[in-house]
């Protein structure tokens, strides 16, 4: 059999997870099924399936949110790029439906591209969506009501970073109007109508083309005021998905055999790359931390505890303003997301919150200043004719850190400060009681004592002659997996390839929200239910104030992390993997058999002669698999 993977360009979460379930199904027994990977991810990221036969085509086959720096989106250019794409739909799809022909492909799998579940329907091939989520939804909440700030970064120090690198203008954030998104993100929900098959991945969300239970728009599902689900879609996406209402299917091109049986949907388990066998063990611990550099004398586990930071990766330029900290927490407002009146499907009224009001000693009760302004040079514009520009690159930044800031892959610039030259606070003879939201008096701290951090996601050429005490960086070609498994807390942005690693570590995650990206509602459900999530806000990101929530973090789950490290590592995931790829090819087996059979093909020439694969799955191995589902707290699917 011959299976079409698509796997969207947006992230290396999915390709990560595309990659193992291809190595998955080439590892079924003989003959192997064929697998062709399609997507504009970089090759390296699918070596782990190319070394097992998996094929490869570079192809831009879905359009790709614009993030200018790691946790913010710029809705205008991303609607520009979905725009430009969907104005060549149709010649794309005819272009995957002859492609599709030449190669006698029997199944298109996408992870979750969606012109490759229409193409398929055109192609009058059966498609599945192996996913968490599906991309009208990412695109709809770009009509959310939340504002990201696009204040530049203060600096009351000069000369703390060079201004000689382009700049890009990051335009004030605004709501993208539902007469704009709403047809676009429809006719993506369209195209995935096409699918059979869903394999619902854990982290889930809504499936609007699935189901009619939660229509878009997106926005409709979150509570802005809290950013969480609203409590009737969490209920819902807790029940049984063998319970949820699912759409007819779509029907092939005229002419073309009937589909033999209605849609399915399924849970799947945690697709996520495995680590090496032994790294649990102290040898295997060496062996990673002597690649990094990190000293002999800081490799027990017993008296260092080890930090992963990993924003994925984007690399950014260092910025032409930057931002300093003074020995409390900047009052940066980056981090908090303002809810903004805007245009609502149903025209609901929300709520603006604006920055504290600073009192100035002896002026008026009317002459007051918001919070932003405090840190900002005198001769800067006003905050209303502001547009934030940060210098951005993703191969010319020559340094990883001064000595006063952080340039981490993939984030904004986070103070150190423990640096001199951002030890010293200001004094602006303020009155702190209204200075304030949350206690600032602790110094801020990058690490808890006997910490040490490892940074990943640096290009070659980085420099890090001026890291912070104890940080080090890990080269390009560390294996995520094995890192995550020896850390003892991972720093970073919510995505599926790093939450799936860390659940299957019990690595305790910090994690730096993205106001805007919906996925992330599903990802924080699946830490908290099968990991530990902490979030990190953006302004305590930035002002260098990890250690409290590395700390917090590393209390939650420090029980769970030392049970695994004592069990070391198993395959019970593997397991799970193993038999979602026999199921997969098992219902396509069944799907040729009952067209061709109708057809009247005798049974000798039909597809399915290849490999039935439903009896090779043992009793012992269906208990083995009840087992782990136990253990694991998953559900594996069974078609």
């Amino acid at each position: 059999m011959n299976f079409a993977y698509y796997c969207s360009g947006h992230g290396y979460g999915h390709a990560t997870r595309v990659s193992a379930l291809a190595g998955h199904l080439l590892q079924l027994p003989e003959p192997k099924p064929t697998v062709h990977i399609i997507s504009s991810a970089p090759t390296h990221v699918f070596a782990d399936s190319i070394r097992l036969g998996a094929k490869y085509r570079n192809a831009h086959v879905d359009p790709v949110i614009q993030q200018p720096v790691a946790y913010r989106v710029d809705r205008k250019k991303s609607i520009e790029v979905l725009n430009a794409f969907l104005n060549n739909r149709e010649a794309l799809i005819a272009e995957e439906v002859e492609w599709m022909k030449r190669n006698n492909i029997h199944c298109v799998l996408s992870d979750a591209v969606f012109i490759a579940c229409a193409a398929a329907n055109r192609a009058n091939l059966p498609s599945a969506l192996i996913t968490n989520f599906t991309f009208d939804s990412i695109w709809s909440y770009l009509s959310a009501p939340v504002i990201e700030s696009t204040n530049p970064p203060a600096n009351p120090i000069d000369g703390l970073a060079p201004t000689t690198t382009p700049q890009i203008e990051l335009e004030p954030d605004e709501p993208i109007a539902h007469e704009v998104i709403d047809p676009l993100a429809n006719q993506i929900a369209e195209d995935y109508r096409n699918a059979d098959l869903l394999l619902r991945l854990p982290g889930f969300l809504p499936f609007p083309s699935f189901s009619p239970t939660h229509p878009l728009p997106a926005p409709d599902w979150i509570d802005p005021m809290i950013q969480r689900f609203y409590p009737n879609v969490l209920g819902k996406l807790q029940e049984p998905i063998e319970d949820m209402d699912l759409y007819p299917s779509i029907p092939f091109q005229a002419g073309a055999p009937a589909k033999p049986f209605g849609r399915i949907a399924k849970d799947a388990p945690l697709l996520v790359r495995h680590p090496a066998p032994d790294i649990y063990t102290t040898e295997a611990r060496q062996r990673v931390l002597d690649g990094i550099g990190v000293p002999r004398e800081l490799q027990d586990a017993k008296t260092t505890k080890i930090l992963i930071v990993s924003f994925g990766g984007q690399v950014i330029r260092r910025p032409t303003h930057s931002r300093s900290r003074n020995g409390s927490r900047n009052l940066s407002w980056s981090g908090t997301p303002l809810v903004k009146p805007a245009e609502t499907k149903d025209n609901i009224k929300t709520l603006e919150l604006s920055p504290p009001l600073l009192k100035i000693p002896g002026a008026s009760d009317g002459e007051r200043l918001p919070t932003a302004s405090l840190l900002t040079p005198s001769n800067s514009p006003p905050r209303s004719e502001k547009v934030g520009k940060l210098a951005l690159d993703l191969e010319e930044l020559p340094t990883v850190a001064t000595p006063s800031h952080l340039y981490i892959p993939g984030a904004p610039p986070a103070s150190n400060p423990a640096s001199p030259l951002t030890a010293t606070r200001p004094t602006f003879g303020l009155n702190l009681e209204t200075m304030i939201r949350e206690d600032i008096e602790d110094e801020p701290r990058l690490l808890p004592d006997g910490w040490i951090a490892i940074v990943c996601g640096v290009s070659k050429g980085w420099g890090g002659e001026d890291l912070p005490e104890g940080f080090y960086i890990a080269p390009r070609d560390t294996y995520m997996p094995d890192l995550t498994a020896i850390g003892d807390v991972l720093l970073g942005k919510l995505g599926y390839g790093t939450c799936a690693e860390c659940v299957d570590a019990c690595t305790p995650f910090v994690y730096v929200p993205r106001p805007l990206i919906v996925e992330e509602h599903g990802l924080r459900v699946l830490m908290e239910n099968q990991g530990v999530g902490v979030l990190l806000s953006q302004d305590r990101y930035e002002a260098g104030d990890w250690a409290a929530m590395i700390e917090e973090a590393y209390e939650k789950g420090k029980f769970m992390k030392a049970m695994k490290r004592n069990a070391g590592w198993d395959d019970s995931r593997k397991k799970q993997a193993d038999i979602m790829a026999r199921e997969l090819v098992d219902w396509l087996g069944r799907w040729y058999d009952s067209v061709e059979s109708k057809a009247g093909i005798p049974e000798d020439q039909r597809t399915t002669t290849l490999q039935r694969l439903q009896s090779t799955i043992t009793e012992p191995e269906k208990m083995n698999m009840i087992i782990d589902e136990f253990a694991l707290g998953t559900k594996v699917i069974v078609i």
